[in-house]
């Protein structure tokens, strides 16, 4: 019933839910093991020689004083060099010009510390910090209206049917199930409904937890909302730059996923600990697309989900064969283009809180969204291309599927480019470029 049109939302400026982290001034307050930091700045000396105060403040991302307190105990192990500036009187003692590399003895130490675990970056935050910052995150903390949801999705055109289902959806923070046919925008929608929240979170880079330094912030699926540079040296002013401040997480996966992706694991070329798909998605959405089409048993899959979803928390086993819970807080969504009652038991479709079915867009929708593609593409629409496009459909018995519009007039375009001709979709271009998309019996465009 819905799709995006091609024009995009005006960014909200969106605003933290829970407070910002405090700055830790003391041991005590990071909640490490002593050992773990001096491993840590062993290895951030290794991988930047001769650093100074500063330069290792930032990399490590807690007080300055810390950072001297630890390399003092370093120092006094032999595994800690100081190289002093170039400079005269005042400066040549100033920490500015101080700076500090490993010694023979601290480069093994390094090593050791690498082959142990490879994570270089900030110091992660404890596994306890961790939890109370994702519950005070929790989606259902700050409940949405119809105004919010309505906000979310004005890019979808026939959203205005599905809003009295999706809202409460968000709220109640259980499972969702899209199903439908395929290119029914199920994927697109469940991608914008964290956008009715307008609140950023906290990330953190990585989290301790049972002699582990699992990783959990990514590039790849954290979007920030502020950058890393310290605006003041007031604390009051300060937050914790062990956290990022990031957009809601939306993580999506389909038919590649695998049972390892949902475990505490590492490349092969990598012996950093990285965290679970669900991991980085907490406080945001995790989106399970193509639903029956991974390569493992749908009942496998599905059973991964039971404990987490009745009971919001997930147990995660570690490398070092400890196991450890996590919150589990975030908006679960299937996606699938399959008959549910086919490839799930009544048992798990019960503990999906929401089963919302998608389906075709309406004819006007449909006109409209044409319109729309086709002007993005700067090209304009003959007066027989959507009356013949029309009959095509109903030919065919291919319903108005979102998807259609965007690759016929991406086809399209493709002609009148090969062609040299004006950019003008006729019924003659929009007939070429519906036998190539579409399977001999007209359907199979629409059926990916």
């Amino acid at each position: 019933m819905v799709q995006s049109t091609v024009v995009k939302k005006h960014r909200v400026e969106l605003t933290p839910q829970a407070e910002s982290p405090p700055v830790p001034t003391s041991f005590d307050a990071l909640e490490l093991p002593k050992a773990v930091l001096e491993n840590l700045l062993l290895k951030h000396l290794a991988a930047y020689p001769k650093s100074d105060i500063l330069q290792l403040t930032k990399l490590m991302c807690i007080n300055s004083h810390m950072i001297e307190d630890m390399l003092g105990d370093l120092r006094a192990k032999s595994q800690v060099e100081v190289f002093q500036g170039q400079g005269s009187g005042f400066n040549a003692t100033s920490t500015g010009n101080v700076r500090y590399g490993l010694s023979e003895q601290g480069m093994q130490e390094a090593d050791t510390a690498f082959a142990k675990d490879a994570y270089l970056g900030p110091v992660p935050v404890s596994l306890s910090s961790y939890e109370t910052m994702v519950r005070a995150q929790d989606v259902r903390a700050r409940m949405v209206n119809r105004q919010d949801v309505t906000h979310a999705l004005e890019e979808v055109l026939g959203a205005d049917r599905m809003i009295g289902y999706l809202g409460p959806a968000i709220n109640s923070g259980r499972a969702l199930l899209l199903y439908g046919d395929a290119g029914t925008g199920k994927t697109f929608v469940a991608t914008r409904l964290l956008n009715s929240l307008n609140t950023s979170v906290y990330i953190p880079y990585a989290v301790y937890a049972a002699g582990n330094i699992i990783k959990v912030f990514s590039p790849q699926h954290h979007k920030r909302v502020t950058s890393d540079e310290i605006r003041s040296i007031a604390f009051k002013e300060q937050f914790d730059r062990r956290w990022c401040l990031c957009e809601r997480p939306s993580i999506q996966v389909g038919g590649e996923l695998t049972m390892d992706m949902l475990e505490v694991n590492h490349s092969e070329h990598n012996r950093v600990w990285m965290a679970p798909l669900q991991m980085m998605a907490n406080n945001g959405i995790f989106i399970i697309d193509d639903l029956g089409r991974q390569t493992m048993p749908v009942a496998t899959l599905l059973n991964r989900w039971i404990v987490p979803m009745e009971y919001f928390y997930d147990y995660l086993s570690l490398p070092n064969g400890q196991q450890i819970t996590i919150p589990f807080i975030l908006t679960l969504a299937f996606s699938t283009n399959l008959d549910p009652e086919k490839i799930s038991d009544p048992a798990f479709l019960r503990r999906l809180g929401y089963k919302i079915q998608f389906g075709p867009l309406l004819e006007s929708e449909y006109r409209q969204l044409w319109g729309q593609f086709s002007q993005s593409r700067n090209l304009d629409l003959a007066e027989d291309c959507l009356p013949s496009l029309l009959e095509l459909h109903r030919q065919h018995s291919v319903g108005f599927y979102p998807c259609i519009p965007k690759d016929l007039a991406g086809i399209s375009r493709d002609i009148i480019v090969f062609e040299e001709v004006a950019p003008v979709i006729t019924s003659e271009i929009v007939k070429r470029a519906w036998e190539v998309y579409f399977t001999a019996d007209g359907k199979g465009g629409g059926a990916r």
